[in-house]
């Protein structure tokens, strides 16, 4: 989460990106009232997702959720933040794939680069947080086709990768 952050907004609580993202997490408003709305919290106004609490509330739901709907990859799961994983889904490659090569055929230059960047400072700040980092070789774990994946996570949790309002699952 702290990885997202720093790439999102620098830490700035009240950045707003050109494109109506906003907050720590920059989120889109649309996107904030449907993770509110799956949480079974208040409708956020636009202002609230100013709001640090609000804002990565709504950010990590979104995050976990974009997770369950890729199998609890983490790769799969950053780029989707940034593209969204109707996006991503589009891009699992019909065999498995190497993470890193996987990213780098992201064909969108941004979200190639928000993934790079993500991937690695989440190995500075579990450092800095004072957690036993682990190595970006194992966060890099293969990309695997979509029917793989959804198999993966049936054996994983016993059940499929779950679906949200307005995305299909795998």
């Amino acid at each position: 989460m702290f990885a997202v952050v720093r790439q999102e907004s620098a830490f700035s609580r009240d950045a707003i990106s050109p494109a109506g993202a906003m907050g720590l997490m920059q989120l889109m408003p649309k996107t904030a009232r449907s993770v509110a709305k799956r949480l079974k919290k208040p409708k956020p106004a636009r202002r609230d997702l100013l709001n640090p609490k609000t804002n990565i509330q709504l950010g990590t739901g979104y995050l976990r959720q974009v997770m369950e709907q890729l199998g609890e990859h983490q790769v799969l799961a950053t780029a989707a933040y940034n593209a969204g994983p109707h996006r991503v889904k589009k891009w699992l490659p019909d065999e498995a794939t190497d993470a890193d090569l996987w990213i780098e055929n992201i064909p969108f230059r941004e979200t190639r680069k928000y993934t790079q960047r993500v991937m690695a400072y989440s190995v500075i700040y579990e450092r800095r947080l004072s957690r036993t980092p682990v190595r970006l070789s194992q966060k890099l774990q293969p990309i695997l086709p979509k029917k793989q994946l959804v198999a993966a996570r049936i054996a994983q949790t016993g059940r499929p990768p779950t679906a949200s309002a307005d995305n299909a699952p795998l």
